[in-house]
């Protein structure tokens, strides 16, 4: 039987405000990137300290932390949770951040940076240093390997009326990422739609069913009949296709160039 071991850690972090006097004995010598994860609420905790390597009291006072890309566009602003209460030698200097999942959304992957005030009782506000050489970037890593993110499905809610049928764009269906027993979904919002729902697929790229002469290349994969459907109506397929196509023949008015009973599609690979 194998045994591995899994760590739960404080993520602590120094920074510095500058205080009176100027005196640098110990220099800070390494400074990290704070890693955030995608799809899940990200907790640090930063240490003030000042030039001295010394941890500063900082209860009742404000910190707030901006995070920008690489083209410093703001993208998420927090102000911190003050756990220093002024007598406690454990919690000197700690102020607690927590970037939230639904702050994440706003972060792709990549490399921000941090900038941090400190606004103290006195409603004097300062730079928070990243490090004693009064470097004011905060530097982040946000990473999206550890946990999966979930994707929004394809929503089609536009159809090209033929002589097939009503048929929609031709999505990919992400072939490189899928198995040969891949699962497909696929929700039909329904408002009376009696008719059928054929899906294709094919193997080519670069395939539009809506729009190319020669269709040989796309194969039906499964259909699907309602009658007077209403609300929302799910099925599954599996199978590796490079793209799919969805085709509705409709029972009543077959010639009709309008399409009825149908309000969207949403598809997911």
């Amino acid at each position: 039987m194998q045994y591995n071991i899994g760590y739960i850690l404080p993520n602590l972090v120094d920074v510095y405000i500058h205080t009176d006097g100027t005196l640098r004995r110990y220099e800070k010598v390494y400074e990290r990137s704070i890693k955030l994860y995608k799809e899940v609420d990200n907790t640090f905790t930063l240490v003030v300290r000042n030039q001295d390597q010394k941890a500063q009291f900082v209860d009742g006072t404000t910190t707030t932390l901006q995070i920008s890309d690489s083209d410093n566009n703001l993208k998420v602003t927090k102000v911190a949770t003050i756990l220093d209460d002024g007598s406690s030698t454990a919690t000197k200097g700690q102020v607690k951040f927590t970037i939230s999942e639904s702050d994440m959304l706003k972060l792709p992957v990549g490399f921000y940076q941090g900038a941090m005030k400190h606004t103290d009782a006195s409603s004097t506000t300062q730079i928070v240093y990243a490090d004693t050489r009064y470097d004011a970037a905060i530097r982040f890593e946000v990473v999206a390997e550890t946990f999966p993110e979930l994707k929004d499905s394809t929503l089609l809610n536009s159809f090209s009326y033929t002589a097939s049928g009503h048929i929609s764009s031709t999505v990919t269906s992400n072939p490189n990422a899928n198995s040969n027993d891949a699962l497909h979904t696929v929700a039909v919002y329904t408002s009376g739609y009696s008719g059928e729902l054929h899906v294709f697929g094919t193997l080519d790229a670069n395939q539009s069913y809506a729009t190319d002469s020669d269709r040989s290349n796309f194969y039906k994969i499964t259909t699907q009949t309602y009658s007077s459907a209403t609300g929302v109506k799910y099925f599954n397929f599996t199978g590796v296709h490079t793209a799919v196509a969805f085709v509705l023949s409709p029972d009543a008015g077959d010639s009709s160039t309008v399409l009825g009973g149908i309000d969207k599609i949403l598809y997911r690979s």
